[in-house]
Protein backbone atom coordinates (compact mmCIF):
# COMPACT_ATOMS: atom_id res chain seq x y z
CA UNK A 1 0.00 0.00 0.00
CA UNK A 2 1.02 3.29 -1.08
CA UNK A 3 2.08 5.84 2.09
CA UNK A 4 0.73 8.99 1.75
CA UNK A 5 3.26 11.75 1.39
CA UNK A 6 4.03 14.34 4.77
CA UNK A 7 2.13 17.19 4.78
CA UNK A 8 4.21 20.31 3.70
CA UNK A 9 3.19 23.89 5.76
CA UNK A 10 3.69 27.37 4.86
CA UNK A 11 2.95 30.66 6.77
CA UNK A 12 1.65 33.17 5.06
CA UNK A 13 1.98 36.64 6.45
CA UNK A 14 2.21 38.64 2.89
CA UNK A 15 -1.17 40.24 1.69
CA UNK A 16 0.49 39.68 -2.12
CA UNK A 17 1.31 35.85 -1.54
CA UNK A 18 -2.70 35.77 0.49
CA UNK A 19 -4.05 37.71 -2.72
CA UNK A 20 -1.99 35.07 -5.65
CA UNK A 21 -3.75 32.21 -3.48
CA UNK A 22 -7.10 33.01 -4.88
CA UNK A 23 -7.09 29.68 -7.51
CA UNK A 24 -5.66 26.97 -5.38
CA UNK A 25 -8.05 27.87 -2.45
CA UNK A 26 -10.65 28.44 -4.55
CA UNK A 27 -9.84 24.56 -5.89
CA UNK A 28 -10.07 23.69 -2.15
CA UNK A 29 -13.10 25.26 -1.40
CA UNK A 30 -14.60 23.23 -3.90
CA UNK A 31 -13.04 20.04 -1.84
CA UNK A 32 -13.68 21.28 1.88
CA UNK A 33 -15.45 19.25 4.59
CA UNK A 34 -17.52 22.63 4.86
CA UNK A 35 -18.70 24.61 1.99
CA UNK A 36 -20.27 27.93 3.45
CA UNK A 37 -19.19 31.43 1.88
CA UNK A 38 -17.80 32.70 4.51
CA UNK A 39 -14.77 30.04 4.30
CA UNK A 40 -14.30 31.47 0.73
CA UNK A 41 -11.30 33.61 -0.86
CA UNK A 42 -13.51 35.98 -1.86
CA UNK A 43 -14.59 36.53 1.27
CA UNK A 44 -11.40 36.96 3.43
CA UNK A 45 -9.71 39.09 0.81
CA UNK A 46 -12.59 41.74 1.25
CA UNK A 47 -12.40 40.96 4.53
CA UNK A 48 -8.67 41.91 5.25
CA UNK A 49 -8.47 44.60 3.20
CA UNK A 50 -10.93 46.77 5.42
CA UNK A 51 -10.72 45.31 9.10
CA UNK A 52 -7.14 44.26 9.02
CA UNK A 53 -6.45 47.08 10.93
CA UNK A 54 -4.12 46.53 13.85
CA UNK A 55 -3.55 42.32 12.87
CA UNK A 56 -0.98 40.67 11.27
CA UNK A 57 -1.75 37.97 8.81
CA UNK A 58 -0.55 34.32 9.77
CA UNK A 59 -2.53 32.05 7.49
CA UNK A 60 -1.14 28.39 7.94
CA UNK A 61 -1.45 26.62 4.70
CA UNK A 62 -1.25 22.61 4.19
CA UNK A 63 -0.41 20.78 1.29
CA UNK A 64 0.43 17.39 0.23
CA UNK A 65 2.97 16.72 -2.88
CA UNK A 66 2.49 20.80 -3.88
CA UNK A 67 -1.75 20.52 -3.53
CA UNK A 68 -3.12 22.64 -1.05
CA UNK A 69 -5.00 20.58 1.38
CA UNK A 70 -5.63 22.69 4.32
CA UNK A 71 -6.07 26.44 5.41
CA UNK A 72 -6.23 28.39 8.75
CA UNK A 73 -6.98 31.38 8.25
CA UNK A 74 -5.73 32.99 11.60
CA UNK A 75 -4.13 36.58 12.48
CA UNK A 76 -2.44 37.48 15.03
CA UNK A 77 -3.60 40.43 17.98
CA UNK A 78 -2.35 41.90 20.65
CA UNK A 79 -6.15 41.62 22.53
CA UNK A 80 -7.22 42.15 25.99
CA UNK A 81 -8.85 38.21 28.09
CA UNK A 82 -11.03 39.60 30.74
CA UNK A 83 -8.40 42.31 32.02
CA UNK A 84 -5.43 39.85 31.04
CA UNK A 85 -3.43 41.31 27.92
CA UNK A 86 -2.59 38.26 25.74
CA UNK A 87 -0.91 37.70 21.95
CA UNK A 88 -3.59 35.90 20.43
CA UNK A 89 -4.03 33.90 17.10
CA UNK A 90 -7.59 34.09 16.13
CA UNK A 91 -9.89 33.31 13.09
CA UNK A 92 -10.21 36.34 10.42
CA UNK A 93 -13.23 37.12 11.53
CA UNK A 94 -15.44 40.09 13.22
CA UNK A 95 -19.36 40.51 13.32
CA UNK A 96 -19.62 40.50 9.82
CA UNK A 97 -18.72 36.62 9.89
CA UNK A 98 -21.67 34.64 10.63
CA UNK A 99 -19.67 30.82 10.27
CA UNK A 100 -16.42 30.49 10.55
CA UNK A 101 -13.83 27.35 10.58
CA UNK A 102 -11.06 25.74 8.61
CA UNK A 103 -10.76 25.03 5.14
CA UNK A 104 -9.66 20.97 4.72
CA UNK A 105 -9.91 18.20 2.21
CA UNK A 106 -12.22 15.67 3.66
CA UNK A 107 -9.85 12.97 3.21
CA UNK A 108 -7.46 14.98 4.98
CA UNK A 109 -9.35 16.04 7.85
CA UNK A 110 -7.78 14.30 11.05
CA UNK A 111 -4.04 14.17 9.26
CA UNK A 112 -4.63 18.01 9.05
CA UNK A 113 -5.58 19.19 12.67
CA UNK A 114 -2.70 16.46 14.18
CA UNK A 115 -0.18 18.37 11.66
CA UNK A 116 -1.38 22.35 12.25
CA UNK A 117 -1.10 21.66 16.54
CA UNK A 118 1.94 20.18 16.10
CA UNK A 119 2.84 23.50 14.20
CA UNK A 120 1.47 25.67 16.28
CA UNK A 121 2.89 24.24 19.80
CA UNK A 122 5.93 23.59 18.77
CA UNK A 123 6.73 25.37 16.05
CA UNK A 124 5.32 28.71 15.89
CA UNK A 125 6.13 31.36 18.31
CA UNK A 126 4.84 34.60 19.43
CA UNK A 127 1.13 33.70 21.17
CA UNK A 128 -0.29 33.11 24.06
CA UNK A 129 -4.18 31.73 23.11
CA UNK A 130 -5.36 30.74 20.27
CA UNK A 131 -9.68 31.66 20.08
CA UNK A 132 -11.83 30.45 17.91
CA UNK A 133 -15.56 31.86 17.36
CA UNK A 134 -18.40 30.94 15.56
CA UNK A 135 -17.74 27.76 14.73
CA UNK A 136 -20.43 25.10 13.84
CA UNK A 137 -20.85 22.73 16.65
CA UNK A 138 -21.38 20.03 14.25
CA UNK A 139 -17.98 20.76 12.74
CA UNK A 140 -16.00 17.69 11.71
CA UNK A 141 -13.09 19.81 11.78
CA UNK A 142 -13.75 21.19 15.12
CA UNK A 143 -14.01 17.88 16.55
CA UNK A 144 -10.75 16.43 15.18
CA UNK A 145 -8.64 19.83 16.56
CA UNK A 146 -10.44 19.42 19.92
CA UNK A 147 -9.61 15.19 19.92
CA UNK A 148 -6.20 16.07 19.18
CA UNK A 149 -5.79 19.05 22.25
CA UNK A 150 -6.65 16.04 24.22
CA UNK A 151 -4.97 13.69 23.07
CA UNK A 152 -1.38 16.26 23.51
CA UNK A 153 -2.90 17.29 26.91
CA UNK A 154 -3.07 21.23 25.81
CA UNK A 155 -5.38 23.57 28.17
CA UNK A 156 -8.47 24.40 25.89
CA UNK A 157 -12.07 24.86 26.79
CA UNK A 158 -15.08 25.10 24.45
CA UNK A 159 -18.20 27.12 25.33
CA UNK A 160 -21.45 28.02 23.42
CA UNK A 161 -21.96 31.42 21.06
CA UNK A 162 -25.16 30.94 19.88
CA UNK A 163 -27.88 29.22 17.97
CA UNK A 164 -28.16 30.23 13.87
CA UNK A 165 -31.29 29.44 12.66
CA UNK A 166 -32.06 28.30 9.54
CA UNK A 167 -35.06 27.49 7.37
CA UNK A 168 -35.42 24.39 4.66
CA UNK A 169 -37.07 25.50 1.37
CA UNK A 170 -38.47 21.81 1.17
CA UNK A 171 -41.76 23.03 0.28
CA UNK A 172 -44.38 26.05 -1.39
CA UNK A 173 -44.69 29.20 0.43
CA UNK A 174 -48.30 28.33 0.99
CA UNK A 175 -47.79 24.81 2.49
CA UNK A 176 -45.02 26.42 4.96
CA UNK A 177 -47.00 29.24 6.19
CA UNK A 178 -50.13 26.79 7.06
CA UNK A 179 -47.43 25.25 9.45
CA UNK A 180 -46.83 28.07 11.29
CA UNK A 181 -48.70 29.06 14.23
CA UNK A 182 -52.55 31.01 13.78
CA UNK A 183 -50.30 34.17 16.10
CA UNK A 184 -48.10 33.97 13.04
CA UNK A 185 -49.97 33.98 10.16
CA UNK A 186 -52.17 36.52 11.46
CA UNK A 187 -49.46 39.16 12.52
CA UNK A 188 -48.20 38.35 9.10
CA UNK A 189 -51.68 39.57 7.32
CA UNK A 190 -51.50 42.62 9.98
CA UNK A 191 -48.35 43.55 8.37
CA UNK A 192 -48.83 43.46 4.79
CA UNK A 193 -52.04 45.17 5.33
CA UNK A 194 -50.64 48.03 6.76
CA UNK A 195 -47.87 48.91 4.34
CA UNK A 196 -50.54 48.03 1.65
CA UNK A 197 -52.65 51.05 3.17
CA UNK A 198 -49.99 53.23 3.64
CA UNK A 199 -48.83 52.86 -0.19
CA UNK A 200 -47.24 50.71 -3.01
CA UNK A 201 -45.03 48.80 -1.56
CA UNK A 202 -42.69 46.95 -4.24
CA UNK A 203 -39.79 44.54 -3.52
CA UNK A 204 -36.63 44.54 -6.17
CA UNK A 205 -33.72 42.34 -6.06
CA UNK A 206 -30.33 43.39 -7.53
CA UNK A 207 -27.60 40.60 -8.35
CA UNK A 208 -25.35 42.76 -10.91
CA UNK A 209 -22.49 45.08 -10.02
CA UNK A 210 -23.81 48.18 -12.09
CA UNK A 211 -27.19 47.65 -10.78
CA UNK A 212 -25.77 47.44 -7.28
CA UNK A 213 -23.92 50.53 -7.61
CA UNK A 214 -27.95 52.59 -9.19
CA UNK A 215 -29.27 51.67 -5.61
CA UNK A 216 -26.37 52.24 -3.26
CA UNK A 217 -27.10 55.65 -2.37
CA UNK A 218 -30.98 54.67 -1.08
CA UNK A 219 -29.06 51.50 0.54
CA UNK A 220 -26.82 53.73 2.61
CA UNK A 221 -29.59 56.56 3.40
CA UNK A 222 -31.67 53.66 5.23
CA UNK A 223 -28.82 52.50 6.87
CA UNK A 224 -28.26 55.43 8.14
CA UNK A 225 -31.67 55.80 9.36
CA UNK A 226 -31.98 52.61 10.93
CA UNK A 227 -31.24 51.51 15.18
CA UNK A 228 -27.68 50.11 13.93
CA UNK A 229 -26.17 53.53 13.58
CA UNK A 230 -26.95 54.37 17.19
CA UNK A 231 -25.06 51.31 17.97
CA UNK A 232 -22.07 52.36 15.80
CA UNK A 233 -22.68 49.08 13.86
CA UNK A 234 -24.32 50.54 10.62
CA UNK A 235 -23.84 49.64 6.88
CA UNK A 236 -23.27 52.93 6.34
CA UNK A 237 -20.22 53.17 8.71
CA UNK A 238 -16.84 53.85 6.42
CA UNK A 239 -15.54 50.28 7.14
CA UNK A 240 -18.61 48.32 6.76
CA UNK A 241 -19.27 50.64 3.46
CA UNK A 242 -16.76 49.69 1.82
CA UNK A 243 -16.68 45.81 2.88
CA UNK A 244 -20.12 45.20 1.54
CA UNK A 245 -19.27 46.73 -1.91
CA UNK A 246 -16.11 45.06 -2.44
CA UNK A 247 -18.48 42.07 -1.26
CA UNK A 248 -20.64 43.08 -3.99
CA UNK A 249 -18.67 43.62 -6.56
CA UNK A 250 -16.81 40.35 -5.92
CA UNK A 251 -19.48 38.43 -4.94
CA UNK A 252 -21.12 39.61 -8.18
CA UNK A 253 -18.38 37.98 -10.02
CA UNK A 254 -18.92 35.10 -8.42
CA UNK A 255 -22.56 34.75 -9.00
CA UNK A 256 -22.90 34.98 -5.06
CA UNK A 257 -24.70 38.60 -4.89
CA UNK A 258 -28.52 39.05 -3.75
CA UNK A 259 -29.56 42.57 -2.91
CA UNK A 260 -32.66 42.80 -1.71
CA UNK A 261 -34.66 46.49 -1.24
CA UNK A 262 -37.83 47.46 -0.40
CA UNK A 263 -39.50 50.64 -1.61
CA UNK A 264 -42.82 52.34 -0.54
CA UNK A 265 -44.07 54.65 -2.67
CA UNK A 266 -40.70 55.19 -4.63
CA UNK A 267 -38.92 55.37 -1.13
CA UNK A 268 -36.35 52.82 -0.46
CA UNK A 269 -37.65 51.77 3.06
CA UNK A 270 -35.78 48.59 3.85
CA UNK A 271 -33.19 46.36 2.78
CA UNK A 272 -31.29 43.46 2.99
CA UNK A 273 -28.13 42.18 1.98
CA UNK A 274 -27.45 38.38 1.14
CA UNK A 275 -24.88 35.93 -0.46
CA UNK A 276 -26.21 33.12 -2.25
CA UNK A 277 -24.05 30.23 -3.43
CA UNK A 278 -23.86 26.11 -2.49
CA UNK A 279 -27.36 25.73 -2.33
CA UNK A 280 -27.62 28.48 0.81
CA UNK A 281 -29.19 31.99 0.92
CA UNK A 282 -27.16 34.07 3.56
CA UNK A 283 -28.44 36.88 5.10
CA UNK A 284 -25.90 38.75 6.31
CA UNK A 285 -27.44 42.56 6.71
CA UNK A 286 -30.70 43.78 7.35
CA UNK A 287 -32.20 47.35 8.11
CA UNK A 288 -35.13 49.73 7.94
CA UNK A 289 -35.56 53.00 8.54
CA UNK A 290 -37.00 53.88 11.70
CA UNK A 291 -38.97 56.48 10.42
CA UNK A 292 -41.59 53.59 9.59
CA UNK A 293 -40.86 51.00 11.99
CA UNK A 294 -44.65 51.11 12.88
CA UNK A 295 -45.10 49.65 9.56
CA UNK A 296 -42.64 46.62 10.21
CA UNK A 297 -41.01 47.32 7.20
CA UNK A 298 -38.44 44.44 8.05
CA UNK A 299 -41.08 41.45 8.57
CA UNK A 300 -43.08 42.28 4.95
CA UNK A 301 -39.49 42.24 3.21
CA UNK A 302 -38.54 39.13 4.94
CA UNK A 303 -41.47 37.53 3.83
CA UNK A 304 -41.60 38.45 0.65
CA UNK A 305 -37.90 37.17 0.50
CA UNK A 306 -39.03 33.87 2.00
CA UNK A 307 -42.12 33.91 -0.21
CA UNK A 308 -40.13 34.16 -3.62
CA UNK A 309 -37.55 31.69 -2.63
CA UNK A 310 -40.32 29.08 -1.62
CA UNK A 311 -41.86 29.18 -4.64
CA UNK A 312 -38.82 30.07 -7.09
CA UNK A 313 -35.87 28.47 -5.08
CA UNK A 314 -33.46 28.49 -7.87
CA UNK A 315 -31.50 25.95 -6.56
CA UNK A 316 -31.41 26.81 -3.03
CA UNK A 317 -32.56 24.36 -0.59
CA UNK A 318 -31.85 26.42 2.86
CA UNK A 319 -32.18 29.88 4.32
CA UNK A 320 -29.87 30.87 6.72
CA UNK A 321 -30.77 33.69 8.85
CA UNK A 322 -27.34 34.27 10.20
CA UNK A 323 -26.47 35.14 13.90
CA UNK A 324 -28.17 34.33 16.86
CA UNK A 325 -31.95 33.33 17.90
CA UNK A 326 -33.31 36.63 17.66
CA UNK A 327 -37.16 36.72 18.76
CA UNK A 328 -38.12 38.17 15.60
CA UNK A 329 -36.64 35.00 13.78
CA UNK A 330 -38.84 32.64 15.75
CA UNK A 331 -41.45 33.85 13.80
CA UNK A 332 -40.09 32.21 10.96
CA UNK A 333 -38.26 29.05 12.03
CA UNK A 334 -38.44 26.66 15.05
CA UNK A 335 -34.36 24.75 13.73
CA UNK A 336 -30.68 26.49 14.40
CA UNK A 337 -27.38 25.48 14.02
CA UNK A 338 -25.72 25.39 17.24
CA UNK A 339 -22.27 27.43 17.26
CA UNK A 340 -19.56 27.67 19.75
CA UNK A 341 -16.46 29.48 20.71
CA UNK A 342 -12.81 27.74 21.65
CA UNK A 343 -9.71 28.55 23.66
CA UNK A 344 -6.70 26.96 23.64
CA UNK A 345 -3.97 28.25 25.57
CA UNK A 346 -0.08 27.49 24.40
CA UNK A 347 2.80 26.11 26.95
CA UNK A 348 4.94 28.32 29.37
CA UNK A 349 3.75 30.14 32.63
CA UNK A 350 1.53 33.05 30.94
CA UNK A 351 -0.15 31.28 28.64
CA UNK A 352 -0.92 28.60 31.73
CA UNK A 353 -1.72 31.72 33.57
CA UNK A 354 -4.10 33.25 31.55
CA UNK A 355 -5.45 29.76 31.60
CA UNK A 356 -6.01 30.00 35.16
CA UNK A 357 -7.70 33.46 35.03
CA UNK A 358 -9.93 32.42 32.46
CA UNK A 359 -11.09 28.83 33.62
CA UNK A 360 -11.25 28.95 37.28
CA UNK A 361 -12.13 33.12 38.15
CA UNK A 362 -13.78 33.63 34.52
CA UNK A 363 -15.81 30.57 34.29
CA UNK A 364 -16.74 30.70 38.05
CA UNK A 365 -18.04 33.83 38.44
CA UNK A 366 -20.20 33.04 35.05
CA UNK A 367 -21.40 30.04 37.02
CA UNK A 368 -22.48 32.09 40.02
CA UNK A 369 -24.07 35.09 38.00
CA UNK A 370 -26.27 32.02 36.23
CA UNK A 371 -26.99 30.61 40.11
CA UNK A 372 -27.75 34.09 40.56
CA UNK A 373 -30.31 34.84 37.42
CA UNK A 374 -32.34 31.42 38.15
CA UNK A 375 -32.84 32.28 41.74
CA UNK A 376 -34.34 35.62 40.52
CA UNK A 377 -36.50 33.89 38.18
CA UNK A 378 -37.90 31.52 40.25
CA UNK A 379 -38.50 34.48 43.53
Amino acid sequence: MRSKAMLEIELIQETERFSALKGEWDALFEEASERSLFLSHCWYDCWWRRFSTGAALSLIVLREGGRMVGVAPLQRRRLFLHGIPVRALLLISNGNSLHNDFVVVRQERDRAMGVLLRYLYDTMPGWDVLQLTHVPADSANLAGLTAELRGRGKSFHQRPSYDSPYLDLDRGWESFLAGRSQRVRKTLRNIQNSLARYGEPEVTEVTGWQEFLSVWDEVRRVAQGSWTTKVGDSLATPANASFFQDLARAGEKEGWLSLWLLRLDGRAIAFEFHLRGNGTEHALRASYDQEFARLSPGAYLEMQILKRLFDEPRGITRFDFGGSFDAYKRRWSDRSREHVSLLAFNDGFYPKLAAFHEKALVTTARKVRDRLRRRDERS
